[in-house]
C-alpha cells in the first residue's frame, strides 16, 4: 500500500473522531497509527476507525517555558530530550506497523479534502517563509557553520508539521544513521529552547536536511490536497494546557 498516517492526539476527542472520519472517507483501508500522548483515552475511536492504537505514559508534546525579553513564555513542543528521542521512536513504530511507502502526519487541524496527486521524493509539507533553522540562532551569522559542516544539505526552510508527508525508507534511515548527539551539535548556538530538534514541526526536517535529503513544497497545494491549519474541528473549551497545540 502507497500511504499510511501517523496521528500524535491528546485530549480534543471532537477533532480525533472527526478527523478520521474524514480521512476514511478518503482512505477506507490504509493502515493508521494513532498516538495517545498521555491525554484522554481514545481506545473505542481506534476500534472505531481500525486503527493501531498507542498509548504513551509520557506527554512528548508537554511543551516547554523560554525567557523572551525578559518574560516567561510557554511553546508547544518537547520539553526535553528524553521526549524527543520518544518522538522519534513512535515515527519509526508508525513506519513498521504501517508498512507503506510513505506515511503522512495528522493532526487535529489537518484535513484531507482529496487523495494524493503527486508524491515528493524524500518529503513534503508547507514551505513556511522563514528558516527556523536560521531565524532562532542567537546570531543569524552562526548559519554559516552549519552550512560548512553540512555542505549537501538544503536548509532553506522548515515545513514539516502536520499535513506533511514522509518517504518511510529515506526517513527511517536518517533516524537510524542520526545519532542524538549529531542533532544537538550546534545547539549552543540557538535560543534556549529553540534548538532544531525541540519541536516535531521541525526535528524531521532538520534530520532530513542534514542528511542531504530535500522537503518539497506539498501541503495546501493540489498535489497533497491536504490542508493545515483547518481548524473546524477544534473544541474552543480546550486551552494550550488541555492539548490545543495551536489557536
Amino acid at each position: 500500500m502507497k500511504i499510511g498516517f501517523y496521528y500524535n492526539c491528546y485530549k480534543n476527542r471532537y477533532a480525533t473522531d472527526k478527523v478520521l472520519e474524514n480521512t476514511r472517507k478518503i482512505y477506507p483501508n490504509n493502515p493508521i497509527f494513532l498516538m495517545n500522548d498521555k491525554g484522554d483515552d481514545f481506545t473505542d475511536i481506534a476500534i472505531k476507525y481500525n486503527c493501531e492504537y498507542y498509548y504513551s505514559n509520557i506527554n512528548i508534546l508537554g511543551g516547554c517555558e523560554f525567557v523572551d525579553n525578559g518574560k516567561t513564555l510557554y511553546r508547544m513542543g518537547f520539553p526535553g530530550e528524553k521526549e524527543a528521542k520518544l518522538y522519534l521512536k513512535y515515527i519509526l513504530k508508525a513506519i513498521e506497523y504501517c508498512n507503506t511507502e510513505y506515511l503522512i502526519l495528522l493532526e487535529d487541524d489537518v484535513y484531507i479534502n482529496d487523495k494524493v496527486k503527486v508524491f515528493p521524493n524524500h518529503a513534503g509539507g508547507d514551505k513556511n517563509s522563514n528558516n527556523r533553522f536560521c531565524h532562532l540562532l542567537k546570531n543569524p551569522n552562526d548559519f554559516n557553520i552549519i552550512k560548512k559542516e553540512y555542505p549537501k544539505s538544503k536548509i532553506d526552510f522548515w515545513n514539516l508539521a502536520g499535513g506533511s508527508i514522509l518517504h518511510c525508507e529515506t526517513i527511517k534511515k536518517c533516524i537510524k544513521n542520526t545519532s542524538f548527539s549529531e542533532i544537538m551539535k550546534f545547539d549552543q548556538y540557538y535560543v534556549d529552547n529553540h534548538e532544531p530538534w525541540h519541536t516535531n514541526d521541525c526535528i524531521l526536517n532538520y534530520i532530513l536536511l542534514i542528511n542531504g535529503y530535500t522537503c518539497d513544497k506539498w501541503t495546501n497545494t493540489s498535489q497533497s490536497n491536504i490542508k493545515h491549519p483547518d481548524k473546524r474541528f477544534y473544541n474552543k473549551n480546550l486551552s494550550i494546557e488541555d492539548g490545543i497545540y495551536r489557536k
